[in-house]
């Protein structure tokens, strides 16, 4: 059973403090979130931490060990290396480009809130104090607020910066 970070049935109290926050619905968070959202930030969290290319070194690594065990078993085989397939998949850069240091559950975060704001007629603004380079938006703080809530440790900035070009991007 795989432990995914958001449960959109068992009303999440972080998403609950996002829409308290921004001053919405939680219903309107969940829309703008995403039915994919939980499934995002596990892949993503998978994919920076190195798990996904570990387990899939071990898929293979197992699945050789079993044909030289049992070379008549191909089927088992077979789906072994299917499994590792897949859990190579969240390690293909076509898939997940190398974040070069960037969090790809930040970039996650972000562009919720960034459609969340477009969802809700909110300014996506973006800029920071120059004095603490704390958010001086709406949006920033949205987006910083987010990122603590979901106890993920990025700078606000790059992931509400790039999410607010992508999002005039798709609304021009």
């Amino acid at each position: 059973m795989v432990n995914l970070p958001f449960n959109p049935h068992a009303g999440d109290v972080r998403i609950a403090s996002v829409a308290a926050f921004v001053g919405c619905k939680v219903p309107e968070v969940e829309a703008a979130f995403g039915k994919m959202f939980a499934f995002a930030l596990w892949a993503a969290e998978r994919s920076e931490s190195g798990d996904a290319r570990k387990e899939a070194k071990a898929l293979r690594d197992a699945a050789a060990k079993f044909k030289a065990a049992f070379p008549h078993l191909t089927e088992i085989h077979d789906d072994m290396l299917r499994e590792a397939a897949v859990a190579e998949h969240f390690t293909d850069p076509k898939a997940y480009p190398g974040t070069k240091g960037r969090k790809e559950r930040a970039r996650i975060i972000a562009d919720g809130i960034a459609r969340l704001f477009a969802n809700t007629g909110r300014n996506i603004g973006i800029g920071k104090s120059p004095y603490s380079g704390d958010p001086s938006t709406p949006f920033g703080r949205a987006v910083q607020h987010a990122l603590a809530t979901f106890e993920i440790e990025a700078n606000w900035y790059q992931p509400a910066h790039s999410a607010a070009k992508r999002a005039r991007c798709n609304t021009n």
